[in-house]
């Protein structure tokens, strides 16, 4: 056989509406990021609030993951080459590590402010920047949340899935920010680096939770059991499987691979047994999240007994 012949790429055709989506939910991340950047700086300089800083500083970190994610999501788009036969969606866990990585800066420096305001509790200078600029975050980022955790879902992308959880926690930091800066101005000093504090352990907390998730896709986690059950189902539901010697469903990346044996009639033909392990990967294919099924078909051992 001509070894050139072989096809050594795998058919990973990325659609252009998934292109899309993605460089949708970059560019309201980037665009909205910073225009909050550029408003909660005036309002912390003006007033000198140690939450709106430690808002300021989450949203400064939400800048340059955004720019993470734009040179990532672009690298894993790009189709199958001779170095990587399967594509480079494998990528997309990286960004959301990078992704947990800044929202952990983030957090060390809203933390490290809200000590620094709690030995000094100064009162803050008032203004209506004060309570417009968390008010403004909070109806923004509210947006923002609902329009990417759509595209993510529409994609089943775990970095636009990580990018909206940010989007979310801003919401609730911000609204933090907003209960601190009113306890402030009811003379209670000690209101705001505490708001700034819980601004950071929620931050940290949303860090921990998005490089976990991103860190079982890098190392191979196993598929959810209702998934599993689901592959069952529609693997069984093949007329001519007998029964399932073995499922395997791992991440490689964000995607999920099945690694699948099948027992069948002993006496069939080649050709009905390659029609029956093509219509079970098709089926396991089908399943959400799924991206290669690869499927070894067995004969029947209760024949042999």
């Amino acid at each position: 056989m001509d070894p050139g012949k072989i096809r050594r790429l795998d058919r990973n055709i990325i659609p252009a509406s998934v292109e899309h989506i993605y460089r949708q939910a970059t560019f309201i991340a980037l665009a909205g990021n910073t225009l909050l950047l550029v408003g909660k700086a005036i309002a912390a300089h003006i007033s000198s609030s140690s939450a709106l800083f430690a808002d300021a500083a989450n949203s400064a970190a939400d800048i340059a993951y955004s720019l993470l994610m734009l040179v990532g999501l672009w690298m894993s788009l790009r189709p199958p080459d001779r170095s990587h036969p399967h594509g480079h969606q494998r990528i997309e866990p990286l960004v959301s590590v990078g992704i947990s990585v800044f929202m952990g800066l983030a957090g060390y420096s809203a933390l490290a402010n809200g000590l620094a305001a709690w030995r000094t509790a100064a009162p803050l200078v008032f203004s209506s920047w004060l309570l417009a600029v968390p008010a403004g975050t909070i109806l923004i980022k509210g947006a923002m949340y609902a329009r990417v955790r759509l595209l993510a879902r529409k994609v089943g992308s775990p970095a636009l899935a990580a990018s909206a959880r940010d989007h979310l926690s801003d919401v609730l930091t911000s609204a933090v920010v907003f209960v601190g800066v009113v306890g402030n101005r009811l003379a209670l000093p000690q209101a705001d680096p505490v708001a700034g504090i819980l601004v950071s352990v929620w931050i940290f907390y949303q860090a921990a939770s998005v490089i976990r998730e991103a860190i079982g896709q890098l190392i191979g986690a196993a598929a959810s059991p209702e998934l599993e059950a689901a592959a069952i189902q529609v693997i069984m539901g093949v007329p001519e499987v007998v029964a399932i010697e073995q499922l395997i469903i791992e991440h490689v990346g964000p995607e999920l691979r099945a690694d699948i044996h099948v027992q069948v009639d002993g006496a069939m033909p080649l050709r009905q047994v390659h029609r029956v392990s093509h219509a079970i990967r098709e089926a396991v294919e089908a399943l959400d999240g799924v991206d290669h099924a690869f499927v070894h078909v067995e004969p029947d051992t209760s024949e042999d007994a």
